[in-house]
């Protein structure tokens, strides 16, 4: 049993793992934080948590599985210099409702962030995605461009398993019937956080603060709900259609991969590389699948002249 917990624990590093909100705001983004409630079709209202800093043309940030705005706390700053930065809680996660349902699909994910964008009058967006937030972008570009392809001007895809068969096959195993929550539920939130960041980071200490921002939400049953519906959500999806349907995708795409990702390997990106007509793949030296946390200036460096296109 040992050994399939640690298999487990590893598996569940599907993005930067156990993210979450800050404990608490930052007094200047606490003025420009709020929650707002948008509806997608077939469901009904799901209220949204977002921080907003500076002003200009908006990029929407959307975090991975698990994670929340705390992810994008080394990001926002040099975003915000030149550009109105909104940082999203996905429904599930953060300060964002958690209902007890299984409409965590990425495509579920994706009609809300589209309502938001809508409820938000947001126009000229640049879509930033992390992880698991990278597929909810593309999902969302698919639905947007169908209706208004002027309200998204650009993509960035940062380390997404967009892809059937995108995560590295040891994560597999988070499918199996009941294991996860067998391993997840008895252990403590920040103790499991300081694995998982660390094998999101390659091994080695996590601050504490860190463990302590990333932690946060899984003293709350319904966010441990939400983490392994999307967990089974990526590991399972099988749209043959996929690649096919990006490629009617026009924005411009930057795709940033960690050249050591252990969870969605490089060769996912240079895959959806090739999917996408208007797109670049960049490769990062020195992280793995958190460059927010591992490489924030790099990233920075990369991310910055792309909004300037």
């Amino acid at each position: 049993m040992q050994g399939a917990a640690k298999t487990v624990v590893r598996m569940l590093a599907l993005t930067s793992c156990l993210a979450a909100p800050q404990p608490a705001a930052p007094a200047d983004a606490a003025a420009r934080a709020y929650r707002i409630e948008v509806a997608a079709r077939g469901s009904g209202p799901i209220a949204l948590y977002a921080e907003e800093a500076g002003t200009g043309q908006p990029v929407l940030l959307l975090h991975g599985l698990g994670e929340s705005t705390f992810t994008w706390r080394r990001m926002v700053p040099g975003l915000a210099r030149g550009h109105r930065v909104i940082a999203l809680d996905l429904k599930g996660f953060g300060r964002s409702d958690k209902p007890l349902d299984s409409a965590y699909t990425a495509d579920d994910q994706a009609a809300l962030v589209a309502a938001f964008m809508e409820r938000r009058g947001l126009e000229g967006v640049t879509l930033v995605g992390h992880s698991f937030g990278g597929t909810a972008a593309l999902k969302t570009a698919l639905i947007v461009n169908g209706e208004r392809p002027d309200r998204i001007l650009r993509l960035v895809l940062i380390g997404a398993p967009a892809l059937p068969g995108s995560l590295a096959p040891h994560l597999e195993l988070i499918d199996a019937p009941a294991l996860p929550e067998a391993i997840v539920a008895p252990m403590p939130p920040e103790a499991l956080a300081r694995v998982l960041l660390s094998e999101a980071r390659g091994g080695g200490e996590v601050p504490d603060e860190d463990v302590k921002g990333y932690a946060a939400p899984y003293y709350e049953l319904a966010a441990k709900h939400a983490f392994l519906l999307t967990a089974r959500e990526i590991v399972s999806q099988s749209d043959a259609t996929l690649e096919t349907r990006y490629r009617t995708i026009r924005q411009p795409a930057l795709l940033i991969w960690c050249r050591k990702d252990p969870i969605v390997p490089p060769a996912v990106g240079r895959r959806l590389s090739r999917a996408l007509p208007h797109s670049r793949l960049a490769l990062l030296k020195g992280c793995h699948h958190v460059p927010q946390d591992e490489k924030p200036g790099a990233l920075l460096a990369l991310i910055l002249p792309f909004l300037e296109r």
